[in-house]
């Protein structure tokens, strides 16, 4: 009996073998055929869901020893407009099923790897509408999982001359992915501008055949060390966190960012920079509406509303912004623009103003536009001699010269200003001390650090009694010639010249009075 089954061995390895070469060169004799279904099967199912046409360059079928498919050169067009970019670009894609997956519906695949994939989003106006009412297809292929490797989403604008917005994004990873139901997805994204890698997760769809950019889109998103240098006027390393909804041509942001060493021009202290903000992107452009930014550095906090547009003429952007704050102080003001010790001046400062920063490739300084007014309160210089002059105005301003009790050197300043091309131009700015107040017009040059002012000092006292002991009595009889709408003393008033040493002059008895004052600003530096 052993030896039957010895002899029979090799007549049963025949026939597998035999079995085996004819199936093979059955997959050999339909391999052309299986390739054949399988790129019908994409192409239909492709062409179903975007109802567009599709061309694929290429596919090949392998059935042994598992059956996988490779494709290459895959368009996706917008429904009948192949005069613009297709929606979807995909250089090569692969995934695995069984063999009854290749030839029977509907068919379901576990994993799809994607490689140089380019979705491009053209403005509304360029996008054919669907019919309304039609129904829903039911899906023929399932998919699990997409893992795109190298993913670009591109939106056109919507204004001619603009740039696309260009959002490159690695390790894009697709779950449930379906047309008509949202699916999750997760990748990195590469900032051009500040440089940096944002980490997002999300929900995306339904996706809408008919206007892509509409298709809703929410999650979160993680922005860490972008490097702030590069940008001119500014400097400091940024991290950002928030979420965001909307559609992929307007999405609606929320989120915060922190500087530790947030700089101006890097002339100006570091210091640290904390922003709370909701914004507004427009996909068909890049615009960005923020309404409101509540940015906090120091003690201080402003609120700002506004817009950053691009300008592709001019490469760069408009920024516009109203500013205004009521719990600001002006030293951390001061710290953005000038490097010091310790600043010139301290106090609580009320702000309203019109930012608007033009492209351009000079500094910050000369593309800055300035309009508005503040309001400073219980202002005090830092610098003892500034102090001692100021306390010196206030008494002979209170008629009491040499009482060393009297006078204040505490201050409140308040005007309107308007800053182009690094000059700002002072309107009705009023200085007052206990007794004394100046008031001044004129323009002062931020990068020559010069003035120009002209106007008037009011004092409290008649002339008189701003000069102690017996000359007092011979300037009585001039007292009414100095009155002057409720003052008891009005004098004509310049201070002009460089920032370090200005000249400040008056004129008594037509005699004109000059006194070169000390520095207002010791050891600091304007941008």
């Amino acid at each position: 009996m052993a030896s039957d089954g010895r002899r029979k061995w090799p007549y049963i390895l025949a026939v597998c073998v035999i079995a085996l070469l004819a199936f093979a060169a059955l997959l050999a004799v339909r391999a052309r055929d299986i390739k054949e279904r399988t790129r019908l099967w994409v192409v239909e199912e492709l062409t179903r869901r975007f109802e567009s046409h599709v061309e694929l360059k290429s596919i090949d079928v392998q059935v042994w020893p598992t059956a996988g498919v490779i494709g290459r050169g895959l368009a996706i067009q917008y429904r009948n407009r192949p005069d613009i970019e297709p929606l979807i670009k995909i250089e090569k894609f692969t995934f695995n099923t069984g063999l009854l997956g290749i030839l029977r519906a509907p068919r379901h695949i576990s994993r799809i790897y994607l490689t140089n994939m380019v979705i491009t989003i053209p403005p509304k106006e360029d996008r054919i509408a669907a019919s309304a009412g039609k129904p829903f297809l039911k899906p023929g292929v399932m998919v699990d999982e997409m893992i795109c490797d190298n993913t670009v989403l591109l939106i056109l604008p919507k204004k001619q001359g603009k740039e696309p917005l260009d959002f490159e994004i690695h390790n894009l990873i697709l779950n449930n992915v379906g047309i008509d139901k949202p699916f999750d997805f997760r990748g990195n994204l590469t900032n051009a501008k500040p440089i940096g890698e944002i980490t997002t997760q999300g929900k995306l769809g339904p996706w809408n055949v008919d206007a892509a950019g509409d298709s809703p889109v929410s999650g979160a998103y993680q922005f860490s060390n972008a490097d702030l240098d590069p940008l001119a006027g500014i400097g400091g390393t940024l991290s950002s966190l928030g979420k965001y909804s909307g559609q992929l041509n307007r999405i609606d942001v929320q989120g915060q960012t922190d500087t530790p060493n947030f700089s101006l021009d890097r002339v100006g202290s570091k210091i640290p920079l904390h922003t709370d903000f909701t914004a507004t992107v427009d996909g068909t452009d890049g615009d960005t509406y923020l309404h409101p930014v509540w940015a906090r550095f120091g003690h201080s906090v402003f609120v700002a509303n506004g817009s950053v547009v691009n300008v592709p003429e001019k490469h760069g952007h408009i920024i516009s912004l109203d500013v205004t704050s009521s719990k600001a102080r002006l030293e951390d003001v001061l710290g953005l623009a000038m490097k010091s010790d310790q600043p010139f001046m301290t106090g609580p400062l009320d702000l309203k103003t019109r930012l608007l920063i033009n492209p351009g490739k000079m500094k910050t300084l000369q593309r800055l536009n300035l309009d508005g007014d503040f309001g400073l309160h219980d202002a005090n210089f830092t610098d003892p001699k500034v102090r001692e002059q100021l306390e010196s105005l206030s008494r002979h301003g209170l008629g009491k010269p040499s009482d060393q009790n009297a006078g204040s050197a505490t201050s409140e300043m308040r005007g309107k200003y308007h800053l182009e091309h690094g000059v700002i131009v002072f309107n009705d700015l009023e200085f007052s001390v206990a007794g004394a107040t100046v008031v001044l017009n004129g323009p002062y040059d931020l990068e020559k650090h010069e003035m120009d002012f002209h106007g008037e000092l009011r004092l409290q006292a008649a002339m008189s009694q701003t000069i102690g002991g017996v000359k007092s009595i011979f300037l009585k009889p001039f007292d009414p010639l100095y009155k002057k709408e409720g003052a008891g003393t009005v004098l004509p008033l310049s201070i002009t010249g460089p920032s370090d040493h200005p000249t400040m002059a008056t004129s008594v008895f037509h005699k004109s009075i000059k006194k070169q004052m000390g520095s207002l600003m010791p050891e600091a530096k304007l941008k």
